[in-house]
C-alpha cells in the first residue's frame, strides 16, 4: 500500500515553506533522500508558481514507496510550453531526481512529476 499526502494551496511563494516541510517530513527517515527531495520539490513548485495564473491553486501529491518518493504537482497556467531542458529549473530538478517529467495538458494545467530514490 502506498502512503500518499496531498496538498492544495494558493500558488504563491509563501506556500513553498509548507511544501518543503512536508517533503522533508515524508523523507526524514532517509537523510540523503530528504535533501534531494526537498531541493527538487522546491524548484519544481517555484517554477509552477511563477507560471501560474492569478488566484490559481497548486495541487501536490507525495507518495512514499519503500526507498523512494514520487511527487506530482499541477497548476492552472497560461504557459503553453514547458520549461526548456537547458533552464536552471531542468538542471536542478534532473540533478536531484531520478526521473522527471513536465507537460502541459489540454485543460491548461502545467504538470511536474518526479521520483527521488535513496
Amino acid at each position: 500500500m502506498d502512503r500518499a499526502v496531498e496538498l492544495r494551496m494558493a500558488a504563491l511563494p509563501a506556500s513553498l515553506s509548507t511544501i518543503r516541510a512536508v517533503a522533508g517530513a515524508i523523507a526524514r527517515s532517509t537523510p540523503s533522500l530528504a535533501v534531494d527531495l526537498v531541493v527538487a520539490v522546491d524548484e519544481a513548485c517555484s517554477t509552477l508558481i511563477v507560471r501560474a495564473r492569478e488566484h490559481a491553486v497548486l495541487a501536490c501529491r507525495f507518495v512514499r514507496d519503500g526507498d523512494s518518493v514520487r511527487f506530482r504537482a499541477q497548476v492552472l497556467s497560461s504557459a503553453v510550453t514547458v520549461p526548456d531542458h537547458g533552464s536552471l529549473y531542468w538542471r536542478v530538478v534532473s540533478a536531484m531526481a531520478d526521473t522527471v517529467a513536465t507537460w502541459v495538458d489540454g485543460d491548461g494545467l502545467l504538470h511536474v512529476e518526479l521520483r527521488c530514490r535513496a
